[in-house]
């Protein structure tokens, strides 16, 4: 599991068990009853939760300028006053947009699952120039299929149009299901899906079938299709 990814977990487990818990529990003050606002110059694992919600970056954990702005653009896409503190109605809605976002990432993850498992269950397929299965590809047919049966997305049958269709993102950020793409001095020449720990299935070459590799070349891009949350 990658750095990013391991963090991404270990906030999720903390936004969750800090979200889901009763707001009178959670957020009581020591005179019991109201709202404990959080306010510039606070700090704690509450302040870095709102920050994560809020896609503050870096997450510090401590109540800035920039963790303010992020509020205030919350409250008055709302219609909540705004304040840029967080109070109760606010801590609410933040609530309510950690569990749209872990929805939505439970889906995302779902759809890069049926990615791999359509893209496994083609190995061994061979591999045939202008193909797109069901039964022999070549490098963007197999790519086109899989996406096709797993996302219901459609792809053009050709490596560099993939490519300009997709995002491009760093190689600490892929994740299997992702694309990775060859090329020469900036020229796609190949395209496959990546599958962790530096390697891809893909399609390769005429005397060869769908297989999973080594990544071989050093001049490779990768890209994302899916959005990330």
């Amino acid at each position: 599991m990658s750095r990013i990814f391991a963090r991404r977990r270990l906030l999720a487990v903390g936004l969750t068990i800090a979200l889901t818990s009763p707001l009178a529990a959670s957020t009581a003050t020591a005179a019991g009853g109201g709202f404990d606002s959080l306010r510039k110059g606070d700090s704690g694992p509450r302040v870095l939760l709102a920050q994560g919600v809020l896609d503050v970056d870096p997450r510090t954990g401590a109540f800035n300028d920039k963790t303010k702005r992020a509020v205030k653009r919350f409250q008055d896409h709302r219609s909540i006053a705004v304040t840029g503190v967080i109070n109760a109605r606010t801590y609410t809605a933040l609530q309510k947009r950690w569990e749209s976002i872990q929805a939505a990432r439970a889906r995302i993850d779902r759809k890069y699952h049926r990615i791999m498992k359509v893209a496994r269950n083609q190995k061994g397929d061979p591999y045939r120039y202008g193909a797109a299965g069901p039964n022999a590809f070549d490098c963007s047919g197999l790519t086109m299929y899989v996406y096709k049966r797993a996302t219901g997305k459609s792809l053009q049958h050709l490596a560099a149009a993939q490519f300009r269709a997709e995002e491009r993102i760093g190689r600490k950020q892929a994740r299997p299901g992702d694309l990775v793409f060859m090329h020469d001095n900036g020229d796609i020449y190949h395209v496959s899906i990546y599958a962790g720990h530096g390697k891809i299935i893909h399609a390769g070459r005429t005397g060869t079938n769908v297989q999973r590799d080594p990544i071989w070349s050093n001049s490779v891009y990768y890209a994302r299709l899916l959005p990330n949350k």
